[in-house]
């Protein structure tokens, strides 16, 4: 345990501005009571702890006094149905409300010799955050039930000294936190419930009115449950989920029920399948307007769902409509979720002599991924300011368009002082950045590679190197697994100053495009096992983790770490994850991203900061002569698009009618089709937007071919479109498929490989993998795996900053390293060609290393499905 001098020392040494959220863990230890863990998210320093003594018994009596009274009748309090304001009795629960608190504080304030250094230090982080009035977030992380009811709000700590502190209840769940997904306006599903004694018309009241602040509102009024399935599976899917009506929750708060109707009285695992649908197509909040919710929450948890808002006791009528009304005042305005809780239980204040309590009962429970994601109502919605400016103003065209230059001039001006200057990390984002102390990739864990990125964290690097041999003996494909080993090994180097760093980073779509992640990091894994030790020397590693790792690096004793980062396949995390990247000096250049959306959108960033990034994936058109800064080793659109050309020529096919399945608007689908669509004779005679709320696979090969379409063109873009596009090729019904390098993927060929072989499924793609390529026999053998183009340009990506560093004879600088890439005399004879570019940026293309075709076929000996190249 440390000392309060210490405690004192480590906390002087942190920037408190950065912390956001104070953590809480209480663990149960029997006898000694519980111990207690006091941490913060947003800044690394050493976790407090302490103990606090058992639970008094005098609280616990209190309690359950202050529980009987509320409810009036125990059976009621069972069942934890909504309750009618008549049915509360007040005429004892004001006095056991007050000795509740009473006893509470005593136990809190008790000035244990244990607990005391971690109550002195709460209180001197608490005073560091800021003004009276700034926002303070209080993570709770207990399992018992019975501390998950105490209203610890109530603690004179909070209540005198700290009154901005809003505490939320930890819920423990499976999955990465998603990102919500924007539209044009914020989307509401209320679900009205069993609801005899209840004035449920108040809620939906309350819940129209939102309309006013952009809301799109979708009610069922005591659906089956079959209906309730089927309205969650709606697209575009839904951001909040209201429930009103009558709910309860097992006692230990395991399991929760909502009373759908007269007749059907369902817990969470019931409807999990259609509820893990709408969280995945982006539900962020759940509301239970109901009564003892706490296991509803528990569940709802376990589905991926980051927030949920429930009662933690039976709630009256009045209460529960008003702290809805009070809540989304202060949402809807666009605080933030814990901000607005605060403000809608304190406004509840009024009820308190007649339901003494009433502002215990609101209660936020969230998983521990989503606190460094902050929630508030403008992000769930695009922004339009120019047309809000416009309707609101009703100005004359010529004043508008003056207003809108005059915005423009400043905005323009702004940036000219602000160009060279580097925007600091923002702490939410550091969530999503990992050189070894976060797992990303979470469907790729085990225990020992948690124990690794626990001691990698703890900076015991020869503990973590240990560890994360060991994971990889049970999953050698692991990618980030090896890049975690690496970086390790050069941590350990340069901390005995054996060898020195050189620092480049990675920045793909963990959280939507796990798979393609992985198949990007293996080939950055493979080149940077190669620099630091050498592929047989890590596969001895790998094979035999008690052999001695012998890792000389490369260039003079260099060794290569790597920084991983998550842009979640969403532009505005790209923009954040360059501008974290930007602001880390040591980072001399960095590979990514995947898609051509999020390259363009972060590429300003890395522009502007003249720090030089390496797209192995992108490829639209948009990219060619973007930046000197932006590179990209695949072939751009264009040169797709004439591949598949020069294929229908040859199959005399040009002139037959084609339709195109893509997604409008986006910047790599999009580029494709209209590329080939400028060399077709005749224009794409139907187009199919795969992203559409209402898509149909099998209308949209039926209307091409009402149309009259022969040939369809496949450019999804997402996991979720690939998945659209695998129900096209599956109703292709004689149609001949053709389709960009996103449709080069495994699933096409487990889901879809007998239509795709029946309709030649042909691919315009970067690479493929050769039987006599030295390359591919020992990625395989490395990976025990098969490479794709995407291992192989993430591969030529990172070989060639090693090559351009190397040539800069240790000389490092962002600005040094784009000179030399630019140089006419640099290449690099790459797994995928020789590797070049234009001052511009663009690679220069030899014609025998443009993009090749490969088709669908059934592999004679196998059976399965497979890629082959077009004419072998």
């Amino acid at each position: 345990m440390l000392t309060a001098e210490c405690l004192h020392l480590r906390l002087s040494q942190i920037n408190m501005e950065a912390i956001k959220i104070i953590k809480i863990k209480l663990i149960d230890s029997g006898e000694n009571g519980f111990h207690v863990i006091l941490n913060s998210i947003g800044a690394n320093f050493e976790p407090i702890d302490g103990f606090l003594p058992c639970l008094p018994a005098e609280l616990e009596s209190s309690f359950n006094q202050w529980q009987s009274a509320y409810s009036q009748l125990e059976d009621v309090r069972k069942v934890a149905t909504r309750i009618s304001p008549q049915s509360v009795v007040n005429y004892s629960s004001y006095e056991e409300k007050e000795q509740v608190k009473i006893t509470l504080n005593q136990w809190l304030d008790g000035g244990d010799i244990s607990w005391q250094p971690v109550r002195d230090e709460l209180i001197s982080v608490l005073s560091s955050l800021g003004s009276y009035d700034s926002e303070i977030r209080l993570f709770l992380d207990i399992q018992n039930p019975n501390l998950c009811r105490i209203p610890w709000q109530e603690w004179n700590l909070f209540q005198s000294r700290f009154p901005q502190t809003e505490i939320a209840i930890r819920v423990r769940g499976k999955g990465k936190f998603r990102r919500p997904r924007k539209s044009s306006k914020v989307r509401i599903i209320v679900i009205v419930g069993k609801s005899d004694g209840i004035n449920t018309q108040l809620d939906l009241e309350v819940i129209q009115k939102l309309k006013e602040k952009g809301a799109e509102v979708r009610f069922l009024n005591q659906p089956t449950q079959e209906i309730l399935s089927d309205t969650l599976r709606e697209e575009p899917g839904y951001h909040i989920l209201i429930f009103a009506g009558h709910s309860c929750s097992k006692e230990d708060g395991s399991i929760g029920w909502i009373y759908l109707n007269e007749r059907d009285k369902l817990s969470i695992k019931e409807f999990k399948n259609s509820l893990r649908y709408a969280i995945d197509n982006g539900l962020q909040l759940a509301i239970f307007n109901s009564c003892d919710g706490l296991g509803l929450a528990n569940q709802l948890a376990k589905l991926g769902l980051s927030r949920i808002i429930v009662m933690r006791e039976p709630v009256p009528d009045l209460v529960a409509v008003k702290f809805l009304e009070y809540f989304f005042a202060e949402f809807a305005n666009n605080k933030s979720l814990f901000k607005s809780m605060r403000i809608a239980r304190g406004r509840l204040e009024h009820f308190e002599s007649e339901y003494p309590g009433a502002m215990w009962l609101p209660t936020l429970c969230i998983q521990e991924t989503a606190l460094s994601h902050p929630l508030s109502w403008q992000q769930l919605i695009y922004p339009n300011l120019w047309q809000k400016v416009i309707s609101k103003s009703k100005l004359s065209l010529g004043l508008t368009a003056g207003i809108l230059l005059i915005i423009l001039a400043i905005n323009l001006v702004k940036n000219k002082f602000t160009e060279t200057k580097t925007t600091g990390i923002q702490p939410e984002i550091l969530q999503n950045i990992s050189q070894g102390e976060k797992l990303l990739i979470s469907s790729e864990k085990n225990p020992a590679k948690e124990e690794g990125i626990e001691q990698f964290y703890n900076g015991n690097f020869a503990q973590a190197i240990a560890q994360f041999r060991q994971s990889l003996q049970v999953k050698k494909n692991d990618p980030e697994t090896l890049i975690y080993l690496n970086n390790a090994i050069a941590q350990q180097k340069s901390a005995t100053n054996i060898g020195k760093k050189i620092e480049i980073a990675v920045s793909v779509p963990i959280s939507q495009e796990s798979d393609i992640s992985q198949e990007i990091l293996r080939g950055i894994a493979q080149a940077q096992s190669e620099f630091n030790c050498g592929l047989p020397e890590i596969s001895l590693a790998i094979k035999n983790p008690e052999n001695q790792l012998n890792c000389p690096g490369s260039f003079n004793g260099k060794f290569l770490k790597v920084t991983i980062a998550d842009d979640e396949y969403l532009p505005e995390t790209a923009e954040k994850i360059a501008q974290a990247l930007v602001a880390k000096a040591e980072i001399i250049a960095v590979i990514g991203h995947y898609s051509s959306d999020m390259t363009l959108q972060a590429g300003e960033i890395y522009n502007k900061a003249e720090l030089v990034v390496i797209s192995p994936t992108s490829t639209s058109i948009l990219l060619k002569n973007f930046s000197k800064f932006v590179l990209r080793v695949a072939p751009n659109d264009s040169l797709a698009a004439q591949t598949l050309f020069n294929y229908l020529e040859r199959q005399n096919w040009a002139d037959k009618k084609i339709a195109v399945a893509y997604i409008p608007g986006n910047s790599y689908s999009q580029s494709l089709a209209k590329e080939l669509n400028k060399l077709l004779p005749e224009k794409f005679v139907y187009k199919c937007n795969i992203l559409s709320g209402n898509f149909s696979a099998s209308d949209c090969v039926e209307e091409a071919q009402n149309q009259g379409a022969e040939i369809m063109f496949l450019v999804p873009a997402t996991d979720r479109t690939l998945s659209n596009v695998i129900g096209i090729i599956n109703n292709a019904k004689g149609l001949k498929l053709l389709g960009g390098d996103s449709v080069y993927n495994p699933r096409v060929l487990k889901d879809a490989g007998k239509q795709a072989d029946r309709g030649n499924l042909t691919l315009a793609i970067p690479w493929h993998r050769h039987p006599n390529s030295q390359f591919s026999q020992t990625a395989q053998k490395f990976w025990n795996a098969e490479i794709n183009w995407r291992t192989a340009k993430s591969y030529d990506a990172t070989k060639t900053i090693i090559k351009a560093v190397d040539e800069m004879m240790g000389n490092y600088s962002r600005k040094q390293l784009q000179r030399i890439l630019s140089n006419p005399n640099f290449y690099l004879e790459g797994v995928t060609g020789k590797i070049r570019f234009r001052e511009s940026g663009d690679r220069q293309f030899l014609e025998k290393d443009k993009p090749l075709l490969v088709q669908v076929k059934s592999n004679a000996k196998s059976g399965k499905y497979e890629f082959v190249i077009l004419g072998q």
